[in-house]
């Protein structure tokens, strides 16, 4: 008989994760009727939990609804619904007709709308629906007030409206005020812009356009400037002509920076104008001690950031570390997520170029008590540990990488757990959920996106879901939202709702990390699984249709010239249309061009990562200009830290995390992230 002994605590430790699969296995077994959270979950696949979509379409009357609302009726439609006896066909309806139509359906209908079906009816949307109805069908100014008079409209054209109906109603005074505030802090078209000043130009003083002046010139709109440049006094003349010349690095900007009157050489849009134009110079050193030099209130102080971490980074890459600390380490006046972010910028100078650990330390205790997010939160504490480690203070070292390490879906909780010990990322029990389904599918705004999924209406089903995430407040409600998400093949709002969700201390992991957002019968490139799911869920969340703002298309966000070029290397033809419609097609390109990433840059996820979004050429500059991460005299995560684009930075480091977790999830051999940073496999 084979006897089977205690096992050590060493024993249990190694084999953790075989002994709990082998434990909750029999539990199973032996305990059918237990009620485990995880119980009816497949730990490979959320298929299992809920129900499915129902066939059911409707009446005919709702059907017909829907095909009015798609050919632009949206009135015809909205009167249509209120004879529908089934109260979530008629809001369902009047919803869709309300939201696409964007001013079609008349102001107090949506008033009413909102009264009766909160659900549906989303503050922010309903609010810009009811403000554009309210401006396109020529509302009185009676009717303005009393619907938007409540407060400041979100849309420039109804703040004007509301201005406008103030003046009407025998309120002057205050209609100027509200006007004031569009002149001053809005860009405005020109029809806004020309508007405005008919109606309200009389009541602006010189400081008023001066306020407008400097705001268009902060944020580099000259033309808008140059307009109402008549009004200006000649001193402050002299200061926007040499801001326009600066912003549009025209060859006389420094002679003009020079004859900037007096009384406006101390104003912060001359300090701005004269850093900006020594940073582009390559003057790094001066433009420090130039934005220094500013003082009181920095007028878009949030821009004074991004040219301060813009020339921190041009002097890290010079060499030039105590310049570059001295352009991080004196901003610290904004929005708190700027100066999260300068302090990041000062405390990691000092300690990684500096070797100035007690410095570091003093940054990234105030970095952490401004962050609040789980990626700030982890990163302050991973740093501070970093930093205390230096200093030999170990028991600090471990305290602050704990508390990062307790988010271990970011990047830096997830290197923070490795500084601890721990190399395994557990995939997290799920909340039980059977208690809620019958509650959940009796939800009017569950109904209604069942509706609109039989009738062929996904789209609209998904605006539904993306409400749906921000009202269930009960963890199996969560649950099942992210499962009718994935009912829809909706997967980019299933990880949203595992976002949310795990903000409020709701695990769904499963969810937050699918597998089933590639088809499995998927032909990929023969290259590591869980790399290809990394990058699929940083470039789209899954989203087969998904279109960026650059054009980068479907699932794997590919380019259609990269797309085109890659079916032409593997020798499948080249379908546009296919790029956006399956996602199969799609991920077959985008495995393809990764692992070629992969295969150039000798297996290192950092640089192909790096490359799949930021280019290639840049990634070979960058290695020029810090090293190669994959050398052992290099410091991987100094080197991502260095990488001067912050878009491309943040998605390297979020690549990473997600190719960890779904190590974990493919159930594939393990892989440190240590070992992950240098290299992974290519085949």
């Amino acid at each position: 008989m084979f006897l089977c002994p205690k096992p050590s605590i060493q024993f249990f430790h190694f084999y953790r994760r075989a002994l709990l699969k082998v434990f909750f296995a029999l539990c199973l077994i032996a305990l059918p009727g237990a009620v485990l959270a995880n119980q009816n979950v497949d730990t490979t696949v959320t298929g299992s939990i809920g129900g499915t979509i129902s066939s059911a379409t409707g009446s005919p009357q709702f059907s017909n609804a829907l095909a009015l609302i798609s050919n632009e009726q949206y009135a015809q439609a909205y009167a249509n619904a209120r004879g529908f006896s089934d109260p979530v066909e008629r809001r369902t309806v009047q919803w869709a007709a309300i939201y696409f139509g964007e001013g079609a359906i008349d102001a107090n209908s949506i008033v009413r709308f909102a009264a009766d079906a909160p659900e549906f009816a989303s503050a922010n949307a309903y609010k810009i629906r009811l403000e554009k109805s309210l401006v396109e069908n020529g509302a009185g100014f009676r009717q303005v007030i009393d619907m938007l008079g409540g407060e400041m409209p979100r849309q420039v054209d109804a703040q004007i409206a509301l201005a406008k109906a103030y003046v009407q109603d025998g309120q002057r005074a205050r209609g100027v005020r509200i006007a004031r505030q569009v002149w001053i802090n809005n860009f405005l078209t020109r029809e806004q812009e020309a508007d405005v000043q008919q109606n309200f130009g009389g009541a602006f003083t010189r400081d008023d356009y001066w306020k407008r002046s400097v705001n268009l010139l902060m944020n580099d709109r000259a033309r808008g400037a140059e307009r109402i440049m008549s009004y200006l006094s000649p001193a402050q003349k002299t200061l926007v002509l040499a801001r326009i010349a600066v912003a549009r690095k025209a060859p006389n900007a420094q002679q003009l920076l020079d004859r900037v009157d007096p009384a406006y050489r101390n104003h912060p849009l001359f300090h701005f104008s004269r850093g900006q134009h020594a940073r582009r110079a390559g003057n790094l050193r001066g433009a420090v001690e130039l934005f220094n030099q500013a003082s009181g209130p920095l007028p878009n102080s949030a821009l004074w950031w991004y040219e301060r971490r813009s020339l921190a980074r041009s002097l890290i890459a010079a060499k030039q570390y105590r310049a570059a600390y001295s352009a991080a380490a004196a901003y610290n006046e904004g929005p708190d997520g700027r100066v999260v972010d300068a302090n990041f910028h000062a405390g990691w100078i000092a300690l990684s170029f500096l070797n100035d650990p007690r410095t570091a330390i003093r940054h990234f205790e105030r970095m952490r008590s401004l962050s609040t997010l789980s990626t700030s939160i982890s990163k302050s504490n991973y740093w501070l540990g970093r930093a205390l480690s230096k200093l030999g203070d170990d028991n600090g070292a471990r305290a602050a990488f704990s508390a990062s390490a307790r988010y271990h879906l970011t990047y830096y909780g997830q290197l923070s757990r490795y500084r601890l010990g721990v190399t395994d990322l557990d995939i997290r029990p799920m909340p039980q959920w059977q208690g809620d389904q019958f509650d959940f599918n009796n939800r009017q705004l569950v109904r209604a996106v069942r509706l609109l999924q039989a009738n062929g209406k996904t789209g609209w089903a998904e605006k539904l879901v993306g409400r749906l995430i921000y009202q269930v407040s009960k963890p199996g409600e969560m649950l099942l939202t992210a499962r009718l998400a994935q009912e829809i093949n909706a997967h980019n709002l299933a990880i949203l709702m595992a976002s949310v969700a795990d903000r409020k201390g709701v695990a769904l992991d499963l969810f937050n990390y699918p597998r089933d957002g590639i088809p499995s019968n998927t032909r990929l490139a023969s290259v590591d699984l869980a790399a290809v799911y990394a990058v699929a869920r940083q470039e789209s969340r899954f989203d087969v249709d998904a279109v960026s703002r650059v054009g980068a298309r479907g699932v794997m966000q590919l380019m259609p010239a990269t797309a085109k070029e890659t079916a032409n290397f593997i020798g499948v033809s080249y379908s546009p249309g296919r790029l956006l419609s399956d996602a199969g097609y799609n991920a077959l390109l985008g495995s393809t061009y990764l692992s070629r990433q992969l295969e150039r840059f000798d297996g290192s996820l950092i640089m192909a990562a790096a490359a799949y979004n930021g280019g290639g050429g840049n990634v070979n500059k960058w290695v020029r200009t810090f090293g190669n991460p994959t050398s052992s005299s290099v410091d991987p995560v100094v080197w991502i830290e260095q990488i001067p684009f912050e878009e491309t930075r943040k998605y390297v480091q979020r690549v990473l995390a997600n190719y960890m977790f779904y190590r974990e999830r493919l159930g594939h051999a393990d892989i440190t992230i240590a070992q992950a940073l240098r290299r992974i496999e290519t085949q």
